[in-house]
C-alpha cells in the first residue's frame, strides 16, 4: 500500500502518511480512510505527512479533488487538516489554497512540530 492512515499515539489526531507521489487516486484512497476514522472516532484533526511525496495532481485534479471528491467521500467541513511537506517542496501549496477556497481549514507546514502545534491550538 502506498499510504498509511492511523490515529496518533495520544489519540488526538488522525495521521496519513503518503509513500508515493500524491496523485488524485492516492488522495481519494487516503480521504476514504480519513472519512472512516473520522466517523468511528469523532476526531476532526488530520495530519497529512507528505514528506518525500511530491504533489503530482495537476491544477484540474486539485480542483476536482477539493470541490467534488472530498465532500462526496464523506469528509466533513468542520475538520482541521495540516499538510507537512519537505522544506523547499512547494508542490502542495496550491492544494492548501484550493481546499481553503472550498471551505476546509487546511494549512501547509514544513515542520512536523509546527503542524501538530497548529492542529492542537
Amino acid at each position: 500500500m502506498s499510504f498509511d492512515v492511523f490515529v496518533s499515539d495520544d489519540g488526538t489526531y488522525i495521521v496519513g502518511k503518503a509513500h508515493a507521489p500524491l496523485t488524485r487516486d492516492l488522495a481519494q484512497q487516503m480521504a476514504k480512510e480519513y472519512a472512516k476514522l473520522i466517523a468511528s472516532t469523532g476526531i476532526r484533526l488530520v495530519l497529512n505527512d507528505v514528506r518525500g511525496a511530491k504533489n503530482s495532481m495537476g491544477i484540474l485534479n486539485e480542483y476536482e479533488f477539493a470541490y467534488r471528491d472530498v465532500a462526496s467521500l464523506g469528509i466533513p467541513r468542520n475538520i482541521r487538516s495540516a499538510i507537512v511537506s519537505d522544506a523547499g517542496d512547494s508542490s502542495h501549496d496550491f492544494q492548501e489554497t484550493v481546499a481553503r477556497n472550498s471551505g476546509y481549514s487546511v494549512k501547509v507546514f514544513h515542520s512536523m512540530e509546527q503542524a501538530v502545534e497548529w492542529l492542537l491550538a
